[in-house]
């Protein structure tokens, strides 16, 4: 018998997940040292995500799902391929993360460092839990465990927006898990089990099919954060301390996304086409709604959490071109299309925890979210902008960084749709395209709005003219983060075939190479990262070389004075502003604009946010919270 402390994917899994539960609660335990606490939280954080990256690479080659109990802890958990690539996506943030967490925790006072230190490592545990579950009990445990951590990070600040965002993520949340309830309860009543393996064998009828994955998708979609069903987004990315804002948005969401593919491509067989295209409309939506409303904000952390619902939908874009792929009997589309969708979820992680950390710099170092009130940062804190703004790149699918990888591989996807022979699938794939389009001008005016209004310019407020770089554990997450998107773009060709594998192992189809010999190939278009790296490195060089054989004797150049405003005297004001960037797209868009106070009535906000309901949800969080752990360690 192989002993429990073998290096194999379990033990890793088991070992990770009792370092997370033993940081947490030692470093509540000693939260009056500031230096100890945020060591062992941090450190314990770190130790947890690596164990766990372990186990995740031995997954994603191993094959077929295997049932196993992990070893101490008596969880029965499913290790497939995709559940590895789950736990790769949450882990390697995580990882960054609670190298962030040790600086951080350390400048807070000591009730917010108990509190922070536990839930997140809490958090990642659930987390990691939910990935791995091997059946819908377990499943809805973890995420509602999960779910209840993210709330009391939110509101731990105690103020009044941190309340609203509280009471709606705790409503949200409730309801997804009761949607969840109910989807499962239907199949549990139609298979008399909620195992997945169970349900993977049991026939359903065709309305009971419909019915769940309706209520799945309802419920994974208030997770995921599927726009109508995104309202607690953007304020609870804002509130909660940027760290756990970026395991919101690189694991709690991720869980969600992941559910709909489990439900839509897995457990309940093969999709009917109509699955797909409702998918692909939302997933559209989602990301051209999400990119259109990341423009109007001024708190960075609110634009970085629409963004999240843009990258959100185009991973669904993804989701929706597989199902619509086996629908149709198509399997090159299918493989293809979620071969994108599961590529860009890893990316996004990277690039948006990059996003998040140095947004918790600027914020930490200045005192402001407010991007209207900073500006001139490159010079004061220059590690931070070269990491954001690769980030921002990457969040933006630009050459060659990962997220143009896994965005160029999903364009692919919606011209072989486009090319099949069913009239819808012809006239949505061109229509998808030209939105995944105009999703990304959308994403570059941000990159133009972000880095032009917070990182150029000149100060517009003392905090941000005193700002300095930040301590060396918080910069060195957000740049690593940021060398990885390098990384994943230019190594995609090499890369890519092992996410095609996990597609294939979903799909239960043959193996399909998308690259080979340093090239990423799509049907009959070619893209080679490297080539395309090696030219934006060289081509800037050739002017250079040029000017500097050319110079000749001339005498150096010279610089002098300030800025030339037209004969009057440089100052802050005559800086772009982010409002005066987004207003044309405030004036062509505004009824799109609007939607947002029909689907929300003052009315309705004011009687959902009475002070009653958010102290009575507290309440119920703190009681539901302690039930789940007793149930869980039980």
């Amino acid at each position: 018998m192989t002993p429990w402390f073998a290096f194999t994917p379990a033990s890793l899994l088991a070992l990770g997940l009792m370092v997370w539960l033993l940081s947490g609660v030692v470093s509540w335990l000693v939260a009056a040292s500031a230096r100890l606490s945020s060591l062992i939280s941090g450190a314990g954080g770190m130790l947890g995500s690596l164990l766990v990256i372990l186990a995740a690479l031995h997954l994603l080659h191993d094959g077929p799902a295997q049932i196993i109990t992990l070893p101490l802890l008596h969880y029965v958990v499913e290790l497939s391929p995709l559940n590895g690539l789950l736990l790769l996506a949450m882990s390697v943030p995580a990882l960054f993360c609670s190298l962030y967490a040790c600086a951080w925790l350390k400048g807070v006072n000591r009730r917010t460092r108990a509190r922070s230190g536990l839930l997140c490592n809490l958090l990642l545990a659930a987390l990691t839990a939910a990935a791995v579950a091997a059946n819908a009990a377990e499943l809805i445990l973890m995420m509602e465990l999960a779910a209840l951590c993210a709330y009391f990070l939110i509101v731990q600040a105690d103020d009044v927006k941190s309340r609203r965002a509280g009471l709606n993520q705790f409503l949200s949340g409730r309801l997804g898990t009761l949607c969840l309830i109910l989807a499962f309860a239907l199949l549990h009543n139609a298979s008399g089990s909620v195992n997945f393996d169970v349900l993977r064998h049991t026939d359903f009828s065709a309305g009971v099919k419909s019915l769940a994955f309706l209520l799945a998708l309802t419920g994974f979609g208030l997770y995921a954060g599927i726009i109508p069903l995104h309202g607690w987004v953007p304020q609870s990315h804002s509130s909660a301390p940027a760290h756990a804002a970026a395991l919101f948005s690189s694991g709690l969401m991720k869980i969600g996304i992941i559910g709909v593919i489990k439900i839509s491509l897995d457990v309940l067989g093969a999709p009917p086409l109509w699955w797909g295209v409702i998918v692909l409309l939302l997933a559209m939506l989602t990301a051209f709604i999400g990119g259109l409303y990341a423009l109007m904000e001024h708190d960075i952390r609110r634009l970085l959490a629409y963004h999240t619902l843009e990258n959100v939908g185009i991973i669904l874009l993804g989701v929706g071109g597989a199902m619509v792929g086996v629908a149709l009997n198509l399997p090159v589309l299918a493989s293809l299309a979620l071969l994108a969708g599961l590529f860009h979820l890893f990316n996004h992680g990277l690039f948006k925890t990059a996003l998040f950390l140095g947004a918790g710099e600027i914020e930490m170092q200045t005192g402001i979210k407010d991007m209207e009130k900073l500006g001139g940062l490159a010079r004061l804190m220059p590690w931070t902008t070269v990491a954001m703004l690769i980030a921002l790149m990457s969040m933006a699918a630009l050459p060659p960084l990962n997220g143009f990888a896994s965005e160029w591989l999903l364009y692919q996807s919606l011209f072989q749709l486009s090319s099949t022979h069913l009239f819808i699938a012809r006239l949505l794939g061109p229509l998808l395209a030209v939105g995944l389009a105009l999703t990304g001008a959308l994403a570059l005016m941000c990159i133009a709005k972000v880095f032009g209004v917070t990182f150029l310019g000149a100060p517009r407020s003392q905090g941000a003219a005193d700002a300095t770089p930040a301590p060396l554990a918080m910069t060195l997450g957000s740049v690593l983060l940021a060398l990885l998107c390098v990384i994943f773009g230019v190594a995609s060709p090499w890369l890519i075939p092992h996410f095609s594998g996990v597609a294939a192992s979903v799909l239960n189809a043959p193996f399909m190479p998308f690259a080979h010999q340093s090239v990423t190939v799509s049907g009959t278009s070619v893209v080679s990262a490297p080539m395309i790296a090696l030219l934006l490195l060289t081509l800037p060089l050739l002017p250079w070389l040029i000017a500097s054989l050319l110079r000749g004797s001339r005498l150096p150049n010279r610089r002098r004075g300030d800025a030339w405003a037209c004969g009057y005297r440089h100052s802050p004001e005559m800086v772009v502003t982010a409002t005066g960037f987004a207003q044309p797209l405030r004036v062509m868009f505004a009824p799109l604009y609007r939607l947002r106070q029909h689907a929300t009535p003052a009315r309705l906000v004011t009687a959902l946010h009475q002070g009653w309901l958010g102290a009575f949800c507290r309440r119920l969080a703190f009681i539901e919270l302690a039930v789940l752990l007793v149930v869980a360690f039980a």
